[in-house]
């Protein structure tokens, strides 16, 4: 019923817990997708200990072996031609995912008829009690809404995946290694009149940038690169919209909330 597709490169101990709270915290998974981006840690030798972990609860486990860091984009597109659910999940591994994220997804998406559902996501410090922050939260803001884009989380449907991929079998842009393909993939959804939202009844935490924060851990110059090519495609500079008061202003009041432990 529910796929999921983890890109990871290097950074285990974030894909561990990522896996760990995965396997504890679902209920409608039938497959689990890790592309390994080539890592250079000891992330394919920890990612074999999972198998057997999720065999016993019949999920397939499997993974992708790069033999170079492909990018975000097309290290997902590969999990994503591979996926045999209804549901597909994309999931950043510097996550850790609530209890029940899986069912209120998919209830969100279905009651409101999205394409595109994402949760709540908690970015202030890690704790050891996460789970008694995530039912607070659930408590404290039951069934809000947003119509807000999540790129950390993309819960889809897969219609909304069959509407949006390029003749290769995926949905994101491969030219981009890996800032600014989940901008582009934005404007295709609006583009195609596909709904997304933001629901307060998944909660899961992500530490920011986890995956990015060494220096000289990616390519040199890949945000440039991807600016450069989001502006020759779609003719404007992104940062533009983002970074108008209101924008500003906004983004700013949902973090204020989001500290205080609020949709």
């Amino acid at each position: 019923m529910l796929s999921v597709v983890i890109p990871v490169f290097n950074k285990i101990h974030l894909t561990e817990r990522c896996l760990s709270s995965l396997l504890e915290h679902s209920s409608l998974l039938t497959d689990v997708w890790v592309i390994d981006n080539a890592s250079t840690d000891d992330t394919a030798s920890r990612l074999d200990a999972f198998v057997p972990r999720f065999q016993e609860k019949c999920i397939s486990f499997q993974v992708i072996r790069n033999q170079e860091n492909a990018g975000f984009g097309r290290a997902c597109n590969q999990g994503i031609r591979q996926a045999r659910g209804e549901w597909i999940a994309i999931i950043n591994n510097d996550t850790w995912l609530g209890p029940g994220w899986d069912q209120a997804l998919k209830k969100t998406a279905q009651e409101r008829f999205l394409d595109l559902i994402g949760p709540h996501f908690d970015e202030r410090p890690w704790t050891d009690s996460m789970k008694d922050r995530a039912r607070q939260f659930l408590f404290e803001n039951p069934n809000r809404f947003r119509s807000h884009f999540v790129p950390i989380l993309m819960f889809f449907r897969r219609s909304a995946i069959d509407v949006l991929k390029f003749d290769h079998g995926g949905i994101f842009d491969e030219r981009y290694f890996v800032t600014y393909e989940d901008t582009d993939l934005r404007i295709r959804m609006d583009q195609a009149g596909l709904i997304y939202g933001q629901t307060s009844s998944a909660y899961i935490w992500h530490q920011s940038m986890g995956t990015r924060s060494t220096p000289g851990l990616l390519p040199s110059g890949y945000e440039q690169e991807g600016l450069a090519l989001f502006m020759n495609k779609w003719g404007f500079d992104p940062r533009i919209a983002e970074n108008r008061l209101f924008q500003r202003i906004k983004r700013n009041y949902r973090r204020w909330k989001s500290a205080r432990g609020r949709f």
